[in-house]
């Protein structure tokens, strides 16, 4: 798959509601870089207004998408919901639209899983890849983008911001480069939470995923610790 391909499919409404229900996104920044159709937003709007609030006056959206047809469903999605939300079209790897309006206190994201061809030079100074590029194969390309995908993620937040994100089951046990940035996230104490999602969830890829929850505001007793769900 390559990093310009379609790699996005539909994201089950109960996994979006399980990544709103564990970060608890009630006020701030929130930024999807891989948004689809917006149902992240939609959904945390939703998470504020049983709190009995206004979305609006609590949340502020962030999209990135590269594929103009699900731009505009994604602004059609918030619209019909009565939200506002600042989408813009990018492909992600290479361009980052909302940097100055970073960092951010909540992020969710359901990215493309193993994209490949990602070309490494363009991305060698990008200061997201705090914890480095993942394998780049004799090519110049980067061989996996998860751990693109997982560091861009860590780097969006804020000191005190949390992300839920839905992930490729071989992120866990990728070896190589993959392993050396998994460990340096691990290290960082932000990994919160991993829970298993049995293949066949997704009504268009059997692949098994995972959802990841990072939270920089973790305790100091508990951050060696992570919980794990299967």
């Amino acid at each position: 798959q390559k990093a310009h391909d379609n790699g996005e499919f539909f994201t089950p409404v109960s996994l979006v509601e399980t990544i709103v229900n564990v970060i608890e996104p009630t006020r701030g920044k929130v930024i999807d870089p891989a948004c689809g159709s917006g149902g992240m937003f939609v959904q945390s709007a939703h998470f504020v207004e049983m709190q009995k609030a206004n979305p609006n006056e609590r949340l502020t959206f962030y999209g990135m998408e590269k594929n103009p047809t699900t731009i505009r469903l994604a602004k059609m999605n918030l619209a019909v919901h009565g939200l506002e939300g600042d989408i813009q079209k990018a492909i992600s790897y290479y361009e980052d639209p909302h940097k100055d309006h970073g960092p951010f206190d909540y992020v969710m994201a359901n990215p493309p899983f193993n994209v490949d061809e990602i070309d490494a030079e363009k991305m060698k100074d990008d200061k997201r890849l705090s914890f480095g590029l993942p394998g780049v194969n004799k090519g110049g390309k980067v061989s996996n983008g998860n751990y693109i995908w997982m560091s861009f993620f860590h780097s969006y937040l804020s000191p005190r911001g949390r992300a839920g994100i839905v992930m490729s089951s071989q992120a866990s046990s990728a070896g190589g480069k993959e392993a050396d940035v998994r460990q340096a996230l691990v290290k960082s104490g932000d990994v919160d939470i991993m829970i298993a999602i049995r293949g066949n969830f997704f009504y268009t890829r059997t692949v098994p995923c995972e959802l990841w929850f990072f939270d920089k505001a973790k305790p100091d007793h508990m951050r060696d610790k992570v919980l794990m769900l299967d």
